[in-house]
């Protein structure tokens, strides 16, 4: 079946592109605006190509747009990760590196890859991905400002401004946790799965947070193993032949943020939910080390949210940890 490809290489105000088709290459600038979405989609209608492909790596607010604008259009879409694209540009010897090339490398990427479609978020869950992130910002900036504080001699003025801004940070925090508790209370499929969440003993409203604002829909992901690796809490092994055995550790190609919250709500379900702590004795005796142990709670705590999610049924601790 012949296949119709463009790839775009996006940059904060331009979007290069590489369109493929019946054997030609052809390549265009556009500007990464939304006149400069309706000009693309001109140009793909003008070129006849049936039932194109667009694919682009993700580079968050400069791609989104365009993506959104394009699936919103009846297009296909492909969001990548941009891990990919370098790795696949270093398999192909690649050594030139422009907007243009690119372009090509994403376009060629997606030709002999065919990448999964992107779908994007429901609205409610973008504004809360949105607020999340902000108090990620709004938090980091007041713990640095706490420890400040911790400065045995501090000014009395330098004390007094760092007060004051610590109160109007945590006022906007309030304000923002307030906005996503609204958002979550007025949406009947967040509310759903934000209990679901919850039902867990030891994960909490700042996780299921997390989950619902940061991972894509569950219904994206084929299996648990997928939805953990997205996270990056899936093993990575390193062994070749006789001579090289080394110790296996997480993939860490994942989503960071996310992986910071589960490691805190593994801790958490570790030393209060008597189930997870019957998993970790097992894992104990079988000599695990405590890191070891709570890479595997997180990948635990995965694997039951997939399932959890994807059912719409509340947490089974019986069914989670049968053996």
């Amino acid at each position: 079946m012949q296949k119709y490809i463009i790839g775009i290489d996006v940059s904060k105000k331009t979007l290069d592109i590489c369109a493929i088709f019946d054997g030609n290459i052809k390549k265009k600038s556009f500007t990464n605006t939304e006149s400069g979405f309706k000009n693309l989609v001109a140009f793909t209608i003008k070129l006849q190509l049936s039932d194109p492909h667009f694919c682009m790596e993700s580079t968050g607010c400069y791609s989104e747009d365009a993506a959104e604008f394009l699936h919103n259009s009846g297009f296909k879409v492909s969001l990548v990760n941009p891990l990919q694209i370098k790795s696949f540009r270093m398999s192909k010897m690649i050594r030139q590196k422009t907007d243009s090339s690119d372009a090509e490398v994403i376009a060629n990427f997606c030709l002999q890859n065919d990448p999964s479609l992107w779908i994007p978020k429901p609205r409610e869950n973008r504004e809360l991905s949105e607020i999340n992130g902000r108090l990620d910002s709004l938090k980091g900036e007041l713990n640095r400002l706490t420890n400040r504080l911790e400065k045995k001699t501090i000014n009395i003025a330098v004390k007094a401004s760092i007060d004051e801004e610590i109160a109007f940070l945590k006022s906007r925090i309030k304000v923002l946790e307030n906005e996503a508790k609204k958002l979550i209370e007025g949406d009947e499929k967040l509310r759903r799965d934000f209990a679901l969440l919850t039902s867990i003993k030891g994960v909490g409203a700042k996780t299921a947070l997390q989950i619902l604002a940061d991972m894509p829909n569950v219904n994206r992901f084929e299996n648990a193993k997928q939805y953990a690796a997205f996270v990056g809490v899936t093993p990575f092994h390193r062994q070749s032949g006789t001579s090289v055995n080394g110790k296996s550790h997480i993939s860490r190609l994942g989503a960071k943020k996310i992986r910071k919250t589960l490691y805190m709500s593994s801790l958490v379900v570790k030393n209060h939910n008597q189930k997870f702590a019957d998993f970790v004795k097992r894992l104990e005796k079988r000599g695990k080390c405590a890191k070891v142990i709570i890479v595997a709670i997180m990948r635990k705590l995965m694997h039951i949210f997939f399932g959890i999610l994807k059912n719409g049924t509340p947490f089974d601790e019986n069914l989670a940890f049968k053996t």
